[in-house]
């Protein structure tokens, strides 16, 4: 059995960091607080970080386009694009985190701006639903449908008739990532040819695989009680997306136990993970699982520090995460050859609006 508990260890710096920093106590979700302030709170802190990292970045040349596709269940869900100026043939579809609850377009707009720029990929990020106004499945259909929307629409946006289709994610945008690999994996398809999922999210709390971690090691454990991130918290998001019965147990909701005796081999994956953090056995082992079915990997771990630090623009490790997340791309993209878009198998996929 697994032990990665040694990943939680104090981090000095981070801790010193922690220290200096007044952050507001986080509310206890059993007192029922109040999400959508909460979300409002979140969602502008990210935004102020956001436009000064962009403010920093200068004349980037990246330019943006807004978009509204429509879903499979016919709810238009925004898109937003970010074209660098020499763009490579390749697509980043990206999603962002936030604990399925918080986040948007906009909190993303410095991350996806750098990914363009350093990696040279024209970055699709999505606005998917968010709960609690909308329950499982509703965003990991729209991951799906984003999916489909490039592939039916590279050429529109650009792309060559011979493009590279890659997925990112971050925390619970991870898990919308992997999820839309394990599905088109199961209907025998191959399109995305490598993923990056950074401090993620990878199957629901009840459902996490605690047989496979020594007796008390487990991050869910272990980690309670982190900074940044609660396992009282990831109960309270997992209870507010509030997936059916019958989608329980699905390995498109928990990619971390897919089967590998049902699906195509998965493609290249970069995964990133924060040492004190409950998610941080997702990563490890979904590590573990791909690299025994022989899929190449690259981790990248920070000990000691809480899940995704990297929120905080001055935390000491961010120039080392940057630098992990830009080459973990750029890798990614080494790794395989484009596809055609009109090889692409339409499984699973109608034909998407604009």
């Amino acid at each position: 059995m697994a032990d990665f508990s040694y990943l939680a260890r104090p981090s000095a710096e981070w801790t010193s960091f922690l220290e200096q920093q007044s952050l507001a106590p986080i509310p206890d979700p059993a007192t029922s607080p109040d999400i959508k302030a909460i979300r409002r709170r979140i969602n502008s802190q990210r935004l102020t970080v956001s436009d000064d990292e962009l403010k920093v970045m200068g004349d980037h040349g990246v330019k943006t386009k807004t978009l509204m596709i429509v879903a499979e269940d016919c709810v238009e869900i925004p898109i937003r694009l970010y074209f660098p100026r020499n763009r490579s043939a390749s697509i980043l579809l990206y999603f962002h985190g936030g604990g399925f609850f918080s986040g948007s377009l906009s909190t993303e707009d410095a991350t996806c701006t750098s990914l363009a720029l350093n990696c040279g990929v024209t970055v699709i990020s999505v606005g998917y639903r968010l709960a609690p106004e909308w329950t499982a499945p509703a965003p990991f259909q729209d991951a799906w449908d984003a999916r489909c929307w490039v592939i039916q629409n590279a050429n529109d946006i650009g792309m060559p008739q011979s493009f590279g289709l890659y997925v990112m994610g971050i925390s619970a945008g991870a898990c919308l990532a992997a999820s839309i690999v394990i599905q088109e994996r199961m209907l025998g398809e191959s399109v995305i040819k490598g993923q990056c999922l950074a401090a993620p999210w990878l199957c629901l709390p009840d459902r996490f695989p605690y047989e496979q971690i020594q007796e008390n090691k487990a991050s869910p454990m272990q980690c309670q009680n982190a900074a940044l991130l609660s396992y009282s918290w990831v109960v309270q998001y997992a209870r507010m997306m509030d997936p059916p019965k019958a989608c329980c147990d699905s390995p498109v909701i928990n990619p971390l136990l897919f089967d590998e005796k049902n699906i195509n081999k998965p493609p290249p994956t970069h995964i990133m993970v924060c040492g004190n953090d409950p998610l941080r056995d997702h990563g490890m082992l979904f590590k573990e699982k791909l690299q025994h079915l022989g899929v190449p990997v690259i981790l990248n771990v920070y000990p000691g520090y809480a899940h995704y630090f990297r929120r905080f623009p001055d935390a000491p490790a961010n120039d080392a995460w940057d630098n992990d997340l830009h080459e973990g791309i750029c890798w990614m993209i080494s790794q395989s050859a484009p596809v055609s878009k009109f090889d692409c198998p339409q499984n699973g996929c109608r034909n998407s609006r604009k």
